[in-house]
């Protein structure tokens, strides 16, 4: 499938009520074949999957939100912890406007979003590839994007692949979490690490130092299982201490190998 370069698509941020009085601005092109802001309203939302197994957030809890997306997440914390205090990283330009958009109409004001991806090091200038149709999947990796089209392809026919697949290339900055950790929260606990970023897990947990991971109580961490992927997450939250519980990830075909993966420390009585 070809990939086009940035500025062949061009996907005007359009509101989309997802619930009573809930809505939410999306880059997400109007004749799409599936509505993606409504799957991911129900997985924070009502399926609440961030706070299972032991995920507890205080009134004053600091999280970090990598691959924030339009801003689901970050907003579930405003409404359930509103003097939360948050970090957000979206690098994709179509959703960062999406997620300032969102932030400010619904008057999220404690979230300092930041339009990078985060790595092992820093990268001034790295492609990312922006799927206009399902913009929820994208990715720096789209090679590990196989079997989603595969399950397109079964299941709504080879044109649908096009539509929904057809993806735009991007630039973006990378950079280092500790890096980024010593301008916002330099020490005391960090609470939650959420993160969902299509393929680069290992990357952004390579990029926290030993002493910042110790700061750090809990994650919650979305894996998609190739190449061993899963067990590599694990073996580095069970190195820095989290007890791990994993499940697949809810609504997500099973032939896309998604799990949830839930890490917390043992909290002093």
């Amino acid at each position: 499938m070809a990939i086009t370069t940035q500025g062949a698509f061009m996907t005007d941020l359009e509101s989309v009520q997802v619930a009573d009085g809930f809505s939410v601005s999306v880059p997400q092109l109007k004749d799409a074949l599936f509505s993606e802001i409504h799957f991911i309203y129900h997985e924070v939302f009502v399926e609440r999957d961030y706070l299972k197994h032991g995920i507890r957030l205080s009134d004053s809890a600091r999280i970090v939100d990598i691959g924030a997306n339009v801003g689901m997440f970050s907003l579930f914390v405003m409404q359930e912890c509103p003097g939360a205090r948050i970090l957000a990283f979206e690098p994709i330009p179509a959703i960062h406007q999406a997620l300032l958009e969102n932030l400010d109409s619904h008057g999220a004001k404690d979230v300092q979003v930041v339009r990078a991806a985060l790595g092992r090091r820093p990268e001034e200038r790295v492609r990312f590839t922006y799927y206009p149709g399902l913009p929820g999947n994208s990715t720096r990796y789209p090679e590990q994007k196989k079997l989603n089209k595969e399950l397109i392809a079964e299941q709504m026919g080879h044109e649908a692949v096009d539509r929904i697949m057809g993806g735009v290339e991007v630039e973006a900055e990378v950079r280092r979490l500790s890096d980024e950790l010593r301008d916002w929260a330099p020490e005391g606990p960090i609470d939650l690490l959420k993160i969902d970023v299509e393929g680069a897990e290992l990357e952004v947990m390579e990029g926290l130092d030993t002493s910042d991971w110790q700061r750090v109580r809990q994650c919650v961490i979305e894996v998609q299982d190739l190449d061993g992927r899963l067990d590599a997450v694990l073996g580095v939250l069970d190195a820095q201490g989290f007890t791990v519980t994993t499940e697949s990830a809810v609504n997500i075909p099973e032939v896309l190998r998604a799990s949830m993966v839930y890490a917390t420390r043992e909290r002093a009585q």
